[in-house]
């Protein structure tokens, strides 16, 4: 998992991305030294619950301003049909007042 850089950034790519688990990339690290553990640890967690999260957190924020402009839309649309309704109406009752 750690033989180049290259290596080592596929393995947290993919520890990340569910490629594997992050479990099996501590006991390689266990051997060198436990702070490295730690390291992959606080990239695990912090990867998990700050990033993700964040990135989570615009997409949803843009799927509700979009849901809110379309809302929005819709009323505007009905106004405007409500209004060349009462036109047709007033047109009608004129001719049939006439």
């Amino acid at each position: 998992y750690f033989s180049s850089l290259s290596q080592t950034m596929l393995s947290l790519f993919m520890s990340i991305s569910g490629g594997v688990s992050w479990e099996e990339l501590v006991f390689p690290l266990q051997e060198i030294s436990n702070v490295w553990v730690m390291v992959l640890l606080f990239y695990v967690s912090f990867t998990y619950f700050a990033v993700l999260n964040v990135v989570t957190g615009v997409f949803c924020q843009s799927a509700i301003d979009s849901a809110q402009n379309d809302h929005a839309n819709i009323v505007h649309a009905m106004l405007a049909n409500k209004e060349a309704h009462i036109e047709k109406i007033s047109s009608l009752f004129s001719q049939l007042g006439a």
